[in-house]
Order: C-alpha cells, then structure tokens, then sequence
C-alpha cells in the first residue's frame, strides 16, 4: 500500500510543488486548498505526470468542521495518514499593536495556528495509532525574530511554538513520528511575488524546496529532524 500524504495549503508555488514531488514518488496525495479550481486541476495534472495518485479536497484550515471531515475523506479514500506537509499561510492582517484590526488579527491566528493545530493534531492521530510518521510545517524567518505586524508576528511565533512542542512531546517520540518546523528564509518562487517585485533577484526554487521537505519526511527512522532553516545560498542568514 502507497503512503498517504496530506499537503495542505496547495497554491501555484511550493504547495504544489510538494504535491507533485510526494505523488512522484508513488504516494497516494491528498491537496487541501480552498480554491476548488486551481485544486482540480494542479490534482489533475500531477495525477497525468505522476506515477501517484491524487485527491483535491477543498478545505478550509480556519473551520474546524471542515478539517475534521477534509481528513475522513482522505481516510475514506486511501488511509489514514502517514505525512502531513503544512504549508497554508494567513490572511493579511498588517500594522502594530494600536493599528492592528482585532478581527484581522483574529482571523490570521485562526488560519496559520489554529489551522496547523487542527492539522497536525489529526495527522498526528494517526500516524500515533499506526506507529510513525512525519509532520512537516513551513515557516518564514519572521518565526524567530520579532517584528511591528503584530499578527504576522504572533501566528509565525506561535506557529513554531507548536511545531516545536510536538518534539518534544515523548508519546510522538515513542511511536516514531518525527515533527519538523521548517524555517523558509527567503523568496519563494511564484508568479504573484515575481510579479509584484520584479527586480528581486535571489529566487528560491519551489521544486528544490519540495525535494528537501520530501529527504526530511523520508529519513530513516533513527535521524529525526527538528528544526531547519532553508535559504538562497547568496542570502545571509536573516535571524
């Protein structure tokens, strides 16, 4: 039987391209994203380029109906779940403190923490119960430095605080699931961010990020990773 893989917060960039590198290597994958088009057809094309298979499932990381009922359909389709890659971002919520809207607050928290909670905890669950697995959640440097958008600043932080617990945690020790924050400093490629900075030149490819995250998931299971930051190779490191 294939692995299960969950990649969740699949957009044009490196959701998706974890997707294609996972399904390449003959896993069942599943792709949340709340875009039912773009997830049709990234599922459809990575199924006709892949020797894996793919499930889109629309889902919402900030209802937590929705994501208990996204990961009984991935149960129902292949099996319970063996590596979850969470890569889902937050709304914009900018400004300090005195600035910030309490409600953008709110809603930023509620997609990048409590979403990667309510993923992780499902994932986790099973990977518990069937005696190992990998959870690996991506990160910007905004993670471990501080910064005067306050919303940014506390899902990022609060974010890795969860990631890093789950290390710590000796249940998910003993049954051999491995937890990973992920820290990516720096661009990611994509064609919204090359669009809006085009004289940016120090672009990190999605597909070298993808395979990096796949080594990671797959390691033997007597090296665990933890903590790891990925950057540009001309880039300094930014914390």
């Amino acid at each position: 039987m294939a692995p299960t893989t969950v990649v969740a917060g699949v957009g044009p960039g490196l959701g998706s391209s974890v997707a294609r590198r996972f399904a390449a290597a003959g896993d069942d994958v599943a792709l949340f994203a709340r875009s039912s088009d773009y997830l049709s057809a990234i599922a459809d094309e990575i199924q006709a380029e892949t020797p894996g298979t793919t499930l889109p499932v629309e889902t919402d990381v900030a209802d937590p109906t929705a994501v208990a009922s996204s990961f009984e359909t991935v149960r129902d389709a292949f099996s319970p779940v063996d590596r979850l890659v969470f890569t889902s971002g937050s709304p914009s919520a900018g400004g300090g403190i005195v600035d910030v809207d309490p409600a953008e607050f709110r809603d930023a928290l509620d997609t990048r923490l409590r979403g990667a909670f309510r993923c992780v905890r499902e994932a986790v669950d099973d990977m518990v119960a069937d005696g190992g697995g990998t959870v690996v959640v991506t990160n910007s440097g905004q993670s471990r430095r501080p910064s005067a958008d306050v919303a940014y600043a506390a899902s990022r932080h609060g974010t890795r605080g969860l990631v890093r617990s789950l290390a710590a945690d000796p249940r998910l020790g003993e049954a051999d699931v491995q937890a990973v924050h992920l820290i990516v400093d720096g661009w990611i490629d994509k064609p919204s961010l090359r669009d809006r900075y085009p004289d940016h030149e120090r672009w990190m490819d999605p597909d070298q990020i993808a395979e990096r995250i796949y080594d990671i998931a797959t390691t033997p299971e007597t090296v665990h990773a933890s903590e790891i930051d990925l950057r540009h190779p001309r880039d300094e490191p930014s914390f």
